[in-house]
């Protein structure tokens, strides 16, 4: 169970007055992120296409890998920074519940609920994986995954907007083979090579399970690509952030404006 938040507000004064610590986003110091950088979890996300193995996927992320969410984003994945737990958190529920929409598996309306709980002679819940993208072997043993926590908060956000009966998990389905290495300072390129049949799937979706892939950052789509070759399916991608202007079609992005929870 979280702590409530007037815990953690007083936990984080008691830190900053003891040790100087400077917003990951703006660089603002005594806050682990202002308010303006903290309020990036909560804006509405923006959809846009991400170019999968077998054609295009709908995507949703808070936005471009820029500026204040680009740093947020880096001190979470390559800084000995602990206190942005938070952050994740949110964001990754807040991209769950748009996820949840895309997926078009919201709460019902009075109407729907009505018709739905008359006998089909089929069964109406929905099964959902939340699939996270898999860490090095190096960030795994050290504890450092970024895609895993953030994977478990869109998880919660999807089964808390998800109409009764919907089933989700946190399924962690993909392993990097041995020798794969971090996509890290590679080119667009590169990137695309180095993830060309680097993963295996520990476990495959059924046809009938919804599939979320998510991850901190899409880049080129060769991450989310691969995925999708060794899961058989993908239904949508959720990422803190998308890498790439709005017209960099050709790089992966196509722009328009297991824990179990049920």
């Amino acid at each position: 169970m979280r702590a409530p938040r007037a815990a953690r507000d007083l936990v984080r004064e008691l830190v900053g007055a003891l040790l100087p610590v400077q917003c990951a986003g703006c660089l603002a110091w005594d806050q682990v992120l202002c308010p303006s950088c903290r309020a990036l979890a909560r804006r509405p996300p923006m959809n846009a296409d991400v170019e999968g193995h077998r054609g295009p996927l709908p995507g949703v992320f808070l936005g471009d890998y820029g500026g204040a969410l680009r740093r947020i984003v880096l001190s979470a994945k390559h800084s000995a920074r602990t206190d942005l737990g938070e952050f994740l958190d949110d964001a990754g529920e807040n991209l769950g519940v748009r996820a949840c929409e895309v997926l078009g598996i919201g709460k019902a309306s009075e109407r729907d609920a009505a018709r739905e709980s008359r006998p089909s002679g089929r069964d109406p819940r929905t099964e959902v994986w939340v699939v996270p993208a898999p860490s090095s072997w190096k960030r795994r043993m050290r504890g450092r995954q970024v895609a895993l926590p953030i994977a478990t908060a869109v998880a919660r956000g999807i089964a808390s907007s998800a109409r009764p009966g919907t089933r989700v998990a946190v399924v962690d389905a993909v392993r990097l083979r041995l020798g794969a290495g971090s996509q890290s300072g590679k080119a667009g390129a590169q990137r695309v090579v180095g993830r060309l049949g680097a993963m295996r799937a520990l476990a495959v979706p059924r046809a009938s399970i919804r599939v979320v892939a998510v991850d901190d950052v899409v880049t080129t789509g060769a991450t989310i690509r691969e995925m999708e070759r060794v899961l058989g399916t993908l239904d949508v991608v959720a990422a803190l952030c998308r890498a790439g202007a709005p017209h960099d079609a050709g790089h992966g992005m196509r722009y328009s404006v297991g824990t179990d929870f049920r």
